[in-house]
């Protein structure tokens, strides 16, 4: 898997499917469309808008040389070496800069799943930290490798190993690399939402889950050896190179009739807006939006509500809110799609729960604890990722907050005026920001690193709309966009 690497890999001690499959031809290509995943916004898999990427290993082409053949992503590695074959920050920066997408695979060891679910823990607790390292948000998947003819009489350790992955990053980002017997297998056991297969040991079958499809080895790019991939998805796990996929937005009228909004998060276009008939039956206060059809609401008397969205597709219905409880006083709400859920009351104190459902009930919030008694007098709030908020103040300025826990946050300061125009900030993920005004206009913005608290990166990307977004309460879905 690793490109020109068969001789490292030998003296390693490993045999790969690199040095077995090396001057191979390109695999045939499968022709059935793989189907979208549940729970996965996004995964639009259709055959007829593959894009090509490549991998590579030590070799090192330069970016535009890859954007002038064609390629618009690259798979890039993790792993415990140290010669020069993982990924870097810098390099990563070079790849963005040229709009690339990338992908990352743990692979060190062609055979070391079969290690078993310890080993699944530590690697993907060390890729997790490179990946960051480099760049990749927190909500992205990592692949890990399957890199020999794995039998299925080994699958049982493999899936073990995979249950280690999965629990540091967690199942909705556990990803393989390998040929068809593994990544059939792994799917079917449920143990990947993952998938990038190579056509070594395939025999030329392709399964249609995979997102992933590397299609040759031995091509040459800018003079370095690589493989060539296909993306079967729209979202095949990729980041860096600009945002991908649909802001989900959520929105109440001042009669209290709730709104649903999708905008394209490449194109900052907006589709059509689906206002639901029946109104909350209390007046909202803050608004938070846990997941594609799950909101939070506090009401001016300090109740908590969960509205369940029934759908929003074609229109916008809801079932009757359910009551959570009392003593909600925050002003300002935001969910940061990864477990926290943060609020701001009185002078600027910082709240935050864990939520343990996704359709939580008055126990599944828990973990209460206040993060700074006062400070975070923000006008708005939204969060960006995992554990990191984003809000303005009244004064203009754009804040980013990392918190740690109680009395353990830091705060960078990425733009220091002007921002005061806008009463709602929003964020899907992905370094996207959406900024509304109160005579109804909303703005798009891109943070190319949302996370490493400097603004330098952060890009005005034109209007949604000049006007129109009438709505007293807006938020997005976390995650929605990548």
């Amino acid at each position: 898997m690793t490109s020109g690497a068969s001789e490292r890999k030998a003296a390693m001690g490993h045999l790969s499917r690199r040095t077995l499959m090396r001057g191979a031809g390109a695999a045939a290509l499968g022709g059935a469309a793989a189907l979208a995943l549940p729970g996965r916004a996004g995964a639009d898999i259709a055959s007829s808008a593959v894009r090509l990427g490549i991998d590579y290993s030590w070799g090192r082409p330069r970016p535009s040389a890859i954007v002038a053949a064609g390629y618009t992503f690259v798979c890039r590695y993790l792993s415990w070496d140290d010669t020069g074959k993982n990924l870097t920050r810098s390099e990563a920066d070079r790849l963005r800069a040229v709009g690339l997408d990338i992908v990352s695979n743990w692979e060190y060891r062609a055979n070391e799943a079969l290690d078993g679910y310890s080993k699944g823990v530590s690697n993907a607790t060390e890729a997790h930290r490179q990946a960051i390292a480099c760049g990749m948000p927190a909500s992205r998947p990592i692949y890990f490798s399957v890199d020999f003819d794995a039998s299925s009489g080994q699958q049982a350790a493999i899936n073990s190993y995979f249950d280690g992955v999965a629990s540091v990053i967690g199942r909705g980002r556990t990803g393989a690399y390998g040929g068809y017997g593994p990544i059939d297998r792994l799917f079917d056991a449920g143990k990947i939402t993952w998938g990038w297969q190579t056509y070594a040991w395939s025999n030329g079958r392709w399964d249609s889950r995979a997102e992933l499809r590397q299609v040759k080895n031995g091509i040459k790019v800018d003079g370095e050896d690589c493989d060539r991939n296909e993306a079967h998805a729209t979202d095949f796990g990729q980041w860096g190179g600009g945002p991908t996929g649909t802001a989900s937005v959520y929105g109440v009228l001042d009669d209290g009739r709730l709104t649903y909004t999708p905008i394209d998060a490449a194109t900052g276009d907006r589709g059509n807006v689906r206002v639901s008939t029946a109104a909350l039956g209390f007046t909202p206060v803050a608004m938070a939006t846990l997941n594609f059809n799950t909101l939070l609401i506090t009401s001016t008397g300090g109740q908590l509500y969960r509205v369940d969205v029934i759908t929003n597709r074609e229109s916008l219905r809801y079932e009757r809110p359910v009551h959570l409880g009392g003593g909600w006083t925050h002003r300002l709400l935001a969910y940061d799609g990864s477990g926290h859920l943060y609020g701001i009351s009185g002078s600027g104190r910082l709240h935050r729960y864990t939520i343990t459902a996704t359709k939580p009930g008055a126990g599944n919030i828990t973990d209460y604890k206040i993060i700074e008694e006062s400070g975070f007098t923000l006008k708005t709030l939204t969060a960006t990722g995992p554990d990191w908020l984003l809000g303005t103040t009244s004064g203009g300025a754009l804040l980013s907050y990392k918190i740690s826990g109680p009395g353990s946050w830091k705060r960078h300061e990425l733009r220091s005026s002007t921002w005061q125009v806008f009463d709602h900030l929003l964020s899907p993920g992905g370094g996207v920001y959406f900024g509304h005004r109160p005579e109804g206009s909303m703005f798009r913005y891109v943070d190319a690193n949302p996370y490493d608290g400097n603004g330098k990166d952060l890009t005005g990307n034109g209007v949604v709309d000049e006007r129109g977004w009438t709505q007293t309460l807006l938020s997005a879905q976390p995650n929605s966009v990548h």
